[in-house]
């Protein structure tokens, strides 16, 4: 009930459009009221001549209850008074009571159905609303976490939960809510009018009532059990089957078509298992309910024809009732399998509300203030980290970067270098010691503002599926075109950007995959300098390029880093031997420092690895 209540918070912006619903959804049950009502006179008084009248007449006229006859209830007395206002209306304009009464049972079905129609649309409306904020919420709440989220997370399962799960949430609270006020107000008005009608009748009809809520109830418990087993494997088959499709070179390659096509199927029997136990749940719910339904009808037909008999109730009124009860069917129906919408909802809200109050390892410390200028540089002090417990990365890492000069930090493999990278725009956070700027943690600043004042251009650059310019200007509404065409010349990219028919408008497909990797990167690099930060890090920007193509960007990057603090992690020595100052780094610490030709000198461990190198000089 709480995941209900939360989700239904979410319509309190479109509470407009709900009320609207509500009152035509109230409309309409009365609309159904007064038109099972206008069977009594259809059946008794056109076609039994008058046989309602004995009843009802004397009642409405005050001349008593007639001898053995209960006086009615205020609501039949209601309606029998509107009915003869609305018949004494009509009448005047048409031929014959009878022309009156059939006109007056259409005008009725006409305002029934367009209350309808306007009670559905304002609840469609309010349903979609609420599920598309909740949707935006749930990105923006992912948005906002840290790669250690995501790396516990398989994006597959993530991506379930907003189309899959959202889409669960939108069937209840958009297709089936509305049924929820709809089909409730027409049954309590039904039931009222049928306990009107006949008290001791209508009881006698509930008695089936148990034999109809505990299927709901038990149906209701299953089927929830069911779907989160569903949800489960179906988030299992996506995250296999995204790991096929990223690594589809290497499955190729290791010739593991087969294997990876059996794992896919071991998901789908899983899949396939859970989703066909839940199905079975409703499938088996609707026959129950039929059987259970129609012999409590046959229950009621007999005690029926005994009050018939006595002169308690004429063919009209028991018609009348029958057809209320009829009408009161398919709304409980309906409301049992929202019932069983519901649940599937509530189900799939538990598994959104996860995400959404999943905690930010990262976030602005109270008071955090903005970054402004960096005029001393940036320092690491004593800075440990580790990923997993007991497998520490950093161990009293120490580094300065001095305002405007490039700091290059190498070292061999798991030596910790870009994990330095991932610290400093604060991806994760030190556990022990500090990152400062000026003096200042960089955790005493707004997360926005630090990141706004860094630029990062890594290996694995990101573009998006959208145009060149697009991507340059990445997240900007309005483009300066002179600038942009400035930042790309400076990447060295406009010269292929212009060989494309669409030049700047050209459409980079996903993932960049219509561009070779020397173009990506320089890309990366015009999208770095548009931004125009005033902290670089370039984190083995051209590890991946062949040498041409890494000649070229290394221009690029020389001028992006003119000017800029930079940090640079590399693999390759040679791209770093102009750095201002270099570090070199051994098993989470800095075990030398200095210009390209002191290191060299020193004979240590940069001068090793320039050896394995061949860079002698």
């Amino acid at each position: 009930m709480k995941v209900l209540l939360r989700l239904l918070r979410y319509t309190r912006p479109h509470i407009g459009w709900a009320a609207v619903a509500v009152v035509g959804m109230v409309g309409v049950a009365l609309a159904t009221v007064f038109l099972m009502y206008l069977v009594v006179p259809l059946f008794d008084n056109m076609l039994g001549a008058g046989a309602a009248q004995q009843i009802l007449g004397k009642n409405v006229a005050g001349e008593g209850s007639g001898a053995g006859k209960k006086p009615l209830s205020p609501v039949v007395r209601g309606l029998q008074r509107q009915f003869e206002r609305a018949r004494a209306a009509l009448a005047s304009h048409l031929p014959s009571e009878g022309w009156a009464l059939a006109a007056l049972v259409l005008l009725t079905v006409f305002v029934k159905n367009a209350l309808t129609y306007f009670g559905h649309y304002a609840f469609f409306r309010t349903g979609l609303a609420t599920v598309k904020d909740l949707r935006d919420h749930l990105v923006d709440a992912l948005l906002r976490q840290s790669p250690e989220y995501f790396q516990q997370q398989p994006t597959a399962v993530l991506m379930s939960r907003v189309t899959n799960d959202v889409e669960q949430i939108t069937a209840a609270l958009s297709d089936r809510f509305g049924d929820l006020f709809q089909d409730s107000f027409t049954v309590v008005g039904l039931l009222v009018y049928a306990f009107s009608l006949n008290f001791r009748f209508a009881l006698a009809a509930l008695v089936v009532a148990p034999l109809l809520i505990a299927p709901v109830w038990h149906f209701s418990r299953r089927l929830r059990k069911r779907s989160h087993q569903s949800q489960q494997r179906l988030g299992e088959m996506n995250t296999v089957l995204d790991e096929v499709f990223k690594g589809h070179k290497v499955v190729q390659a290791f010739g593991m078509e087969r294997f990876e096509a059996a794992r896919f199927r071991q998901a789908t029997r899983r899949h396939f298992t859970a989703n066909l136990k839940a199905r079975k749940v409703q499938a088996l719910n609707a026959p129950v309910m039929e059987v259970l339904g129609v012999g409590g009808a046959m229950a009621l037909i007999g005690y029926a024809s005994h009050l018939i008999s006595r002169g308690e109730m004429t063919l009209g009124l028991f018609t009348s009732f029958l057809f209320a009860l009829y009408c009161m069917y398919n709304p409980i129906k309906r409301l049992n399998k929202l019932n069983l919408a519901l649940q599937m909802a509530i189900a799939a809200g538990e598994r959104v509300f996860a995400v959404l109050d999943a905690p930010v390892a990262i976030t602005d410390r109270p008071n955090a203030r903005p970054f402004g200028q960096l005029r001393q540089g940036i320092r690491f002090s004593n800075v440990h980290f580790a990923y997993e417990p007991e497998k520490p990365v950093l161990r009293g890492f120490d580094l300065e970067i001095p305002a405007g000069k490039v700091v290059a930090l190498v070292g061999p493999s798991g030596a910790g270098k870009s994990t330095v990278a991932q610290l400093l725009p604060r991806f994760w956070d030190v556990q022990q010691g500090c990152i400062t700027a000026d003096g200042v943690d960089i955790r005493d600043f707004t997360l926005a503002s630090w990141r706004g004042a860094i630029g990062l251009v890594t290996q694995e650059t990101v573009l998006f599926n959208t145009t060149i310019r697009a991507n340059i200007a990445y997240g900007q509404e309005e483009v300066d075109e002179e600038r942009l065409r400035a930042c790309a010349q400076a990447a060295f990219a406009e010269e292929f950007i212009l060989e494309f028919p669409d030049g700047y408008d050209t459409v980079v497909g996903e993932a960049g995959i219509k561009l070779s990797g020397g173009q990506r990167q320089r890309l990366a690099v015009a999208r770095a300098l548009y931004k125009n930060p005033p902290i670089l890090i370039l984190d083995e920007a051209t590890s991946a390029l062949d040498a041409e193509a890494e000649a070229v960007v290394q221009k690029a990057l020389e001028n992006l880093m003119r000017g800029r603090t930079t940090l640079v992690i590399a693999h390759r020595l040679a791209t770093v031997r102009n750095a201002d100052w270099i570090a070199v780094m051994d098993e989470g610490r800095v075990v030398e420092q200095g210009t390209h030709r002191q290191l060299l000198a020193r004979s240590g461990l940069y001068a090793y690895l320039a050896e394995l190198q061949g860079l002698t000089e």
